[in-house]
């Protein structure tokens, strides 16, 4: 693979991330989530591009909506699943949304603004930040990106502070960048059934390939060995 493309994105700590590609395989889709803890309570979020709650909506865990309201001038939607076992809260920006999933009904509204009211929440064309608000006493435990890119597979990019949980300690094969890590999932010997760590020099990735015709096992190695992470302050 002679081409590469740069994507540039923003972690939802406002840390910038630039990931090289090889190849010009068009990337499908960016994501991110981030948990924040404080004392005995924590919560997730997911942030996706606009259209995400619809999606999960229509065809995660189908839903409908129970009640929209807004935060600090944004629009947030609750929906509950149709079944009951869960509900979700996003809130709607310019260009993302962040979400969160609760277990059970649709949450009373009062919860559902104090959750959102205690984040900072800035949103971009390049990426949506959320970190938590001075007084809540929240920090932010972990967060990661995940990349999907058409006929290869699924990046996930974890935070400096996770990465170096997922780095073996025992030396991995060398790549372009840094050095790789094929780790066998459970119960099946087909090459989307691996993970592989990548180590990069300023950030880690797992790869996932897709299993898919489309693309040669070779192709795909090649490309991950072309793949680059690193992570920088906001």
């Amino acid at each position: 693979m002679t081409t590469a493309q740069r994507l540039d994105l923003v972690a939802p700590s406002g840390a910038r991330v630039a990931l090289t590609l090889p190849g010009d395989a068009p990337v499908s889709g960016v994501a991110a989530a981030v948990r924040f803890a404080g004392g005995s309570h924590g919560t997730g979020f997911q942030i996706g591009s606009r259209g995400y709650h619809d999606f999960a909506c229509t065809h995660v865990a189908p839903a409908a909506a129970r009640d929209r309201f807004t935060v600090h001038g944004r629009e947030v939607v609750v929906a509950e699943a149709h079944d009951g076992q869960s509900s979700i809260a996003t809130l709607i920006g310019e260009y993302h949304e962040l979400m969160t999933v609760y277990a059970g009904p649709a949450p009373k509204r009062e919860r559902v603004v104090a959750l959102f009211s205690s984040l900072r929440v800035t949103d971009r064309v390049e990426g949506m930040t959320a970190v938590p608000r001075g007084a809540t006493l929240l920090d932010t435990m972990s967060e990661h990106l995940i990349v999907t890119v058409r006929h290869f597979g699924s990046i996930s990019i974890p935070g400096p502070r996770q990465a170096r949980n997922h780095i073996p300690a025992h030396a991995g094969a060398r790549t372009t960048h840094g050095e790789v890590w094929k780790i066998a999932l459970p119960e099946s010997n087909r090459l989307s059934a691996h993970t592989f760590v990548l180590g990069c020099a300023a950030g880690v990735a797992e790869i996932q390939f897709a299993d898919t015709a489309e693309r040669g096992e070779q192709e795909r190695f090649d490309w991950l060995d072309g793949i680059d992470v690193a992570w920088s302050a906001g």
